[in-house]
């Protein structure tokens, strides 16, 4: 920041890009404040060049905000005496119809100071630091362009953004610039219509069904494990049948500004830059239309950000968080200091309102739907944005000369030797630059990853490969941190799966965890948590917008910290764990689309790739890179810097050198990647009805003979090596539904070898290691769980404790004896009845289901066993009367208990 001498920070008059009718008219109004009166004004008007359609009252109102608003937070500047000369130019902003309405008011805000009123940061105060200043500033400027050049209804492209600034109770339902869209119309447009149909589950999540269109099978959804698809080619009744309306969200829906990504990303048809320079015009029209004190306009306002605020919070400090946010942003992109983003905005809003063309004609400016959204974007970026990047350097280059030559500024040392006016000045000696002030070098040209692709955009034709990957490198910088991930997720679930519950894992935080390794496993594990966290952080926001998998809302707007807990890290299907399994699927996305828009740029087909497993990537496989220490050295090395008095500092790239070495060493000879699924399952889901129904549909199931059972269960002597064995079984189920197995493969070989298990120790009995094989582990789980619930009656203990009251229900005398009457007519059925019913208990009537169960309780036993795939054909009909709310009274009658 420049100092004056009496040591206040001084604002440069960036509003001089406006050009010689903005200085005229800011003189007059000095010399108006000076001498009480609006003559110089007047005179000024009435000479005013009528060409300048716009120019004049926008510089008007500038020149006010500058000479009378901006005065009253600086002490050493002259102050307007009393209230009678504010009148006088309060009459005069309103009588002459220079200004249009929406103008006039605004004049009027400025010269009492009243554009802040419901945010301090817009209304000028002694104290403001400069950048605050600075911001406030652009803010006003936009306003004042806004409401001079885009009256309602003109068809002004700026109409948008003045609706937004000054109404924005008339954009309550726009899907606003910028901002992300429903990605289901493109995917729809990419598949074959004839043959695609989409369905719904019950909670909304889409899917689509290939080929005929119609379900033969049934699924789990991806996102919140509900029974999905159909059989038979009829569609599962908590199913429908996706509805084909677009379901963007409206509003603002970018969430809290320090949560948003560092780096500009493209959305639709914009750019980065041209993205993160709209977000600039679009939070400046809601900065404003929050500073107002108006209650209609904050109402509207807190209508359209999405997800609310909290109640009490701050509107315009919630966009002008944005605002600043927009700026470091948009300087990244473009490579370029924030003195130079500052000085080109005001340089852009100077274009602006000389702009006399109407882009917006046919465009529907309330951006009700995509479709003209997406027509508006276009239009607006080719009607101001284009010119604006070709041109931007000499447009800032003339407007720092313009600063150097208004007399405000123009005897400070340190800015003229900044912006090099003096070109014919001699070169300072080394002795003689010592005493230049340090910040000096805050003004060089800095090559940068953003400032790269800005330059490259006009020639992307040239340079294809070089600029898709600029254009994905927002994303693909978080590959390099897969690896790392896939093996935390990998040694959480060989540590976890069907080892813990959720509770335990809810209050078990990841600085726990970490606490109890070794020193070795405490360093490496802590390397992959960061990997982990980093990744996150980089790609949280694409997660949420374009993710084929959507994380939990409930982690949308946190940070992973070591006190969070390990359910954050641990890979699931629902609440906390689908955020480790969407990013790796992200992730992995990433990477095979970008190799396919590379091969779309060399002509390769798909198959011309090598493949790789998910497990067996590695970094020298996959496009993986750290931008700081591999990708920015590439591009330096490929730059040249050069120096030259009253040119200032030049940036040039060797193009073609760099995408070829970009090409060489992250992209020729990498595979796609195969996703491999990686799951942990908690010890009590190992007794959900659907992971049985999952491993039977992996591996087909056989009844293990009977004296074989018999065997097992005698060597089996005392209650918890039966419990020993059943959970050793659980894990290994576990793993047979994730990766499958042969159905003939001893289950003893299958530990050893596969699990590394040692299936001696941990199987107990020998006639189970000798018989059992892969077809035959559900036959034993079910047997085991049967006689564990059975030793646990004998003990009078209850054999159920995960299972809701409501289904331990006695039976009635009458409907004992017709129980009894039922089972008798089992005879050698019975013991399947058993184990079937016991499978539907543990699975089914659990606690963790009994939001979805809470109907169960009157439904008829058999008919919920058969709505459950595990009720099966009996002799005789069970009788009526026996509902689920019986179910454990009657197993425990039909095991002898």
């Amino acid at each position: 920041v420049l100092r004056h001498n009496e040591g206040e920070d001084a604002i440069p008059d960036r509003f001089i890009v406006l050009g010689e009718s903005y200085r005229t008219t800011r003189e007059a109004v000095t010399n108006a404040v000076l001498s009480s009166s609006t003559r110089p004004l007047e005179e000024v008007v009435t000479n005013t060049d009528r060409s300048l359609k716009h120019v004049a009252p926008v510089g008007l109102l500038l020149s006010l905000y500058r000479e009378v608003t901006m005065c009253q937070a600086e002490s050493s500047q002259f102050q307007p005496t009393g209230a009678e000369y504010l009148a006088k130019l309060r009459d005069f902003v309103g009588r002459r119809g220079l200004l249009r309405p929406d103008a006039s008011r605004l004049a009027l805000q400025l010269l009492g100071n009243e554009q802040g009123a419901a945010l301090a940061h817009v209304k000028v105060s002694p104290g403001q630091s400069g950048m605050v200043r600075s911001l406030a500033a652009l803010v006003v400027h936009f306003a004042c362009v806004l409401s001079q050049c885009a009256p309602p209804t003109s068809g002004h492209p700026l109409e948008v953004f003045a609706a937004l600034a000054f109404k924005p109770d008339t954009m309550r339902k726009a899907l606003l610039p910028t901002m992300p869209e429903d990605d289901l119309p493109a995917i729809r447009n990419a598949l074959p219509e004839s043959n695609t149909h989409w369905y719904e589950c019950p909670n909304g999540h889409r899917y689509y069904v290939a080929n005929c269109g119609s379900p033969m099978q049934e699924y789990q959804c991806n996102v919140c494990r509900v029974r999905i698809g159909g059989t038979s080619g009829t569609l599962d009744t908590a199913n429908r049948v996706a509805s084909a309306a677009d379901q963007s969200e409206s509003g603002h829906i970018l969430g809290a500004a320090h949560l948003r990504s560092a780096s500009a990303v493209p959305e639709r048809d914009l750019n980065p830059a041209s993205c993160a320079l709209m977000r600039i015009l679009l939070h400046m029209s809601l900065v404003w239309a929050a500073s107002s004190s108006d209650q209609g306009k904050l109402a509207a306002l807190a209508s359209i950000i999405h997800p609310a605020l909290p109640v009490g919070a701050n509107i315009g400090q919630f966009f002008w968080a944005h605002l600043e946010r927009d700026i470091q942003v948009f300087a990244k992109a473009i490579g370029k200091g924030i003195d130079h983003v500052l000085l080109s905005l005001h340089h852009l809003f100077a274009a602006m309102t000389e702009c006399k063309a109407n882009a917006g004609s046919g465009v529907d400016l309330g951006l009700s739907n995509r479709t003209t959204r997406r027509r508006w974007e276009k239009a607006f970026e080719h009607e101001f944005f284009t010119k604006f990047f070709e041109t931007m350097e000499e447009g800032v280059t003339e407007a720092q000369r313009a600063l150097m030559n208004d007399e405000r500024l123009g005897n400070d040392k340190l800015m003229r030797a900044v912006f090099e006016v003096d070109a014919r000045a001699a070169v300072p000696s080394a002795d003689e630059a010592g005493h230049l002030d340090p910040s000096l070098w805050r003004y060089r040209v800095r090559a940068s990853i953003g400032g790269l692709m800005h330059m490259l955009a006009p020639q992307k034709e040239n340079f294809p490969v070089l600029f898709t990957f600029l254009h994905h490198e927002h994303t693909l910088r978080a590959i390099q941190y897969l690896p790392e991930i896939v093996q935390l997720q990998r040694r959480l679930v060989d540590r976890y799966s069907r080892r813990i519950d959720r509770k335990t894992a809810e209050e078990y935080t990841i600085k726990r965890f970490l606490s109890e390794q070794t020193d070795m496993d405490k360093e490496l594990l802590g390397t992959m948590i960061t990997a982990y966290e980093d990744a996150w952080m980089l790609v949280r926001e694409q997660l949420y917008q374009h993710g084929r998998l959507k994380p939990s809302e409930e982690c949308r707007y946190g940070v992973i910290k070591r006190r969070s807990p390990l359910t954050f890290l641990l890979p699931t299907t629902e609440g906390f764990g689908r955020n480790p399994t969407a990013l790796v699927d992200f992730l992995v996305s990433a990477h095979n689309e970008f190799l396919e828009a590379y091969g779309g740029v060399k002509k390769m087909k798909v198959n011309d790739f090598q493949r790789v497993s998910l497990f067996d990537s590695t970094h020298a496989q996959l496009i993986s890179y750290d931008g700081s220490r591999h990708l920015l050295p590439l591009v330096l090395s490929h730059c040249h810097y050069t120096v030259e008095p009253g040119q200032g500092m030049l940036v040039q790239y060797d193009l073609a050198a760099l995408e070829k070495h970009l090409e060489q060493r992250f992209i020729i000879g990498r595979p796609m990647v195969d996703m491999a699924e990686i799951r942990l399952v908690f010890s009590e889901d190992v007794h959900n009805t659907s992971q049985m129904v999952a491993l039977r549909r992996r591996i087909p199931q056989a009844e293990l003979p009977k004296a074989s059972q018999h065997d097992i269960l005698s060597e089996l002597r005392d209650l918890p090596q039966v419990c020993s064995v059943i959970s050793d079984l659980e894990i290994t189920i576990g793993h047979l539904i994730a990766t499958g197995g042969r159905p003939d493969m001893m289950l003893a070989e299958y530990m050893d070898n596969v699990l590394k298990m040692k299936s001696d120790a941990k199987l107990i009995s020998q006639k189970l290691s000798h018989c059992c094989r892969l077809e035959n582990i559900l036959s034993v789980w079910c047997l085991l769980m049967v006689e564990r619930s059975k030793r646990l009656a004998m003990l009078r203990e209850d054999a159920f404790d995960d299972v809701a009251e409501t289904f331990k229900e006695e039976l009635q005398p009458g409907d004992r004896e017709d129980l009894e009457s039922w089972l008798a007519a089992l005879s050698q059925h019975r013991d399947t009845f058993v184990a079937a019913l016991l499978e539907f208990i543990v699975g089914e009537l659990n606690q963790r289901n009994a939001k979805r169960n809470h109907a169960w309780p009157d439904w008829q036993l058999m008919e919920a066993m058969d709505s459950c795939g595990i009720g099966g054909k009996y002799p005789k009909e069970m009788p009526d009367a026996l509902q689920c709310r019986h179910a454990v009274a009657v197993w425990m009658i039909a095991a002898r208990c």
